[in-house]
């Protein structure tokens, strides 16, 4: 997964992980803004998982 996807997750959307064989539900997301754009654009920082997961877009493990 690229960054720029990692950024438009949203509550609900439903991934794999490369580690893990089944589909994992987003419950939780963290957002962060680019300020470069007026007003300010909202992007997913991070996300928790149905199963307590915590992913975020700057480790390396987890996006390629």
């Amino acid at each position: 997964m690229t960054r720029d996807e990692f950024k438009q997750l949203q509550v609900g959307d439903r991934l794999t992980h490369p580690a893990f064989i089944q589909f994992l539900t987003i419950v939780q997301i963290e957002t962060s803004f680019d300020t470069s754009t007026r007003p300010p654009r909202p992007w997913t920082h991070s996300i928790v998982t149905d199963d307590g997961r915590y992913l975020k877009i700057d480790d390396a493990r987890d996006v390629a």
